[in-house]
């Protein structure tokens, strides 16, 4: 069962984060790619880390993924929203 349950992670993890990828470059505009780039792989990152907490059950492993997963979650939304300012007050979004 727990095989089929990391099996079943790292499959959704690889489906999301290649939809980014994807999205990354069929989107239009640079802030619908900022989005693609961060929103989904994020999500596919935790599923990763959470298939590495079930592969690998010791408890550092456990704090090491909480702490990665938090450090994703509250770096890539304000590296988002920086580049994302940058590129609007720079030309406007036009790329």
């Amino acid at each position: 069962m727990k095989e089929i349950a990391i099996q079943i992670l790292c499959v959704l993890g690889s489906v999301v984060v290649f939809l980014a990828a994807l999205g990354i470059l069929r989107f239009p505009d640079f802030f619908t790619r900022t989005h693609a780039a961060t929103k989904a792989s994020a999500f596919g990152l935790a599923c990763f880390l959470l298939a590495a907490c079930l592969v690998f059950p010791q408890i550092n492993v456990i704090l090491k993924s909480v702490f990665a997963l938090i450090a994703l979650f509250i770096t890539l939304p304000v590296a988002s929203q920086a580049l994302a300012d940058a590129v609007r007050k720079s030309d406007d979004g036009k790329r």
